[in-house]
């Protein structure tokens, strides 16, 4: 993934900030545990949320405990102890996504980052079969999102079927976080609408640069007059696409870590959004007065 879906700290209070950290910790400790060490550096924060979504939709209990951070012994942590399944959809979708941007890497980029992507493939390929034995299911919609994804790319489509690879596998990988019929649909909207606007995000933050090297980009069919006028077009689209992840988290019932999605859904993609449109190129960070930028992200107005 792409690590766009992230809280605002400053939105948080103190003991939600100290339980996202132990979320995430918890996270790395797992994974390790699970599929070896170097899958600890494929770590994101969109994985993060996705382990506190899948923990809350199917009611887990977590414990928080203290200890060492395994990447620096000195620093002391908290981290969520537990067998809950959250904790290993997340990192099977984490190792598994990585597995298969290498294999893209390597599909596209130029000769050295080409070696590099077939060096960490190969240390990357046990965490790999580990995931893909365990979750093959994972492993499948994957392999299929790259290849759709390719084809778009290839044929040079626009933006909604350039975004559908990983919308669709976002879909299908909330749609089976639950049993209840009427939740399936609720998370697959959900699902669908947050992996295009992952796409649709990363696509808008790397526009100036595929048009320099002349890469793939679903934007570029729709260039305006000068770059402020192409941005706010690329704001206009993600705007539409945030609303109606909105729309499927209002009616979805979130236990566990309702406060940290909150703030994710009503403020981190707002955030996130105007970070990389507008205020990324200047090196600028987002002033507070500008979070509510988007009204109906808030979580206090309206549309």
């Amino acid at each position: 993934m792409f690590g766009y879906l992230r809280p605002v700290k400053d939105e948080l209070k103190v003991r939600e900030y100290e339980l996202y950290k132990s979320v995430y910790c918890g996270l790395c400790r797992h994974m390790g545990k699970d599929y070896g060490i170097i899958s600890r550096f494929t770590l994101s924060y969109d994985c993060t949320m996705f382990a506190m979504l899948a923990i809350s939709v199917k009611n887990e209990s977590c414990s928080v405990k203290k200890g060492r951070c395994v990447f620096n012994p000195a620093k002391k942590c908290l981290f969520c102890d537990s067998s809950a399944d959250g904790f290993k959809l997340a990192g099977a979708v984490s190792v598994v996504m990585t597995y298969y941007k290498l294999y893209d890497t390597i599909q596209d980029s130029g000769f050295f980052k080409r070696m590099l992507a077939r060096f960490l493939k190969l240390l990357f390929r046990r965490c790999y079969k580990r995931a893909a034995k365990q979750y093959p299911d994972i492993a499948e919609n994957t392999r299929l999102m790259m290849e759709s994804q390719r084809e778009a790319e290839e044929s040079d489509s626009g933006i909604d079927r350039s975004a559908a690879p990983t919308a669709e596998l976002l879909s299908a990988l909330c749609r089976e976080l639950s049993e209840d019929d009427e939740k399936k649909k609720l998370l697959s909207h959900f699902g669908y609408f947050l992996g295009r606007w992952i796409y649709l995000t990363d696509a808008a933050d790397d526009l100036e640069k595929d048009i320099k090297s002349g890469s793939f980009n679903p934007f570029k069919k729709n260039l305006k007059e000068n770059t402020e006028e192409t941005m706010l077009y690329c704001n206009d689209v993600l705007n539409m696409t945030a609303a109606q992840i909105v729309l499927a988290y209002d009616l979805l019932d979130i236990g566990a870590y309702k406060e940290i999605l909150d703030n994710v859904v009503y403020h981190g993609l707002s955030f996130q959004q105007k970070y990389c449109l507008f205020e990324k190129k200047h090196s600028k960070k987002c002033r507070k007065k500008d979070r509510d930028f988007y009204p109906y992200l808030s979580g206090n107005k309206k549309i």
